[in-house]
């Protein structure tokens, strides 16, 4: 019997890091986004649904379309998995390397170590089915963790919900990315909007106009 269906998903679950890391390294769980925080386990299915699929490729695409445009060093990771070894593991939808770390992971890295690599500059979760769970029990192992910028992007609203980190542990909202300068959330609303009303090519279109001008 599969892994998968032998632990309820979707919920946090007290757990050892042993347990945590068998299901997570097992084959079986291959299809499935792992999280490990505070003593706690969550198993989740990748989502395979249309609106989820469509605003998580359009977020992707803006990023890397803006960091050229400004030619800043950036490297995207999609559902790439960190793991601090004890005490956390997370995947989100998106993670951005960006600036002096641009080129901090090298290829042939599966599981990026966070005992030898840097945390990401940026984490975004696409949050449809998962918003509460985004903007709660994740929202504070990123907080904890002290990555610098987290973005839930609430595809229902078509709205982004963004937080700061500053080294001190302090959070705030913000409107304009930290991480990439410039980059205004209110434009990446905008062509969530678009979206639903034209495809990908033309709200990239647009966006790039927005971002060159």
């Amino acid at each position: 019997m599969m892994l998968q269906t032998k632990i309820p998903l979707d919920t946090w679950l007290p757990a050892t890091w042993e347990e945590f890391v068998t299901i997570a390294d097992d084959p079986d769980s291959a299809k499935l986004k792992g999280y490990y925080y505070a003593g706690r386990m969550r198993f989740e299915p990748m989502s395979t649904g249309s609106d989820h699929s469509n605003d998580h490729a359009l977020i992707i695409f803006a990023i890397a379309f803006f960091a050229a445009s400004q030619h800043l060093p950036m490297t995207a990771k999609d559902g790439c998995s960190y793991r601090k070894t004890g005490c956390d593991e997370f995947q989100p939808d998106a993670s951005y390397y960006i600036g002096d770390n641009a080129d901090a992971i090298p290829w042939g890295t599966r599981v990026i170590d966070l005992d030898q690599y840097p945390l990401p500059n940026l984490v975004i979760e696409i949050s449809d089915t998962s918003l509460k769970d985004d903007l709660g029990e994740k929202r504070l192992q990123y907080e904890d963790l002290g990555i610098p910028e987290y973005w839930s992007v609430n595809v229902q609203a078509m709205q982004i919900l963004a937080f700061t980190i500053a080294p001190d542990r302090s959070i705030r909202r913000i409107r304009e990315s930290q991480g990439l300068p410039g980059l205004k959330l209110e434009i990446l609303e905008q062509a969530l909007q678009r979206s639903r009303q034209e495809n990908q090519s033309v709200t990239t279109a647009w966006l790039m106009e927005q971002f060159r001008g």
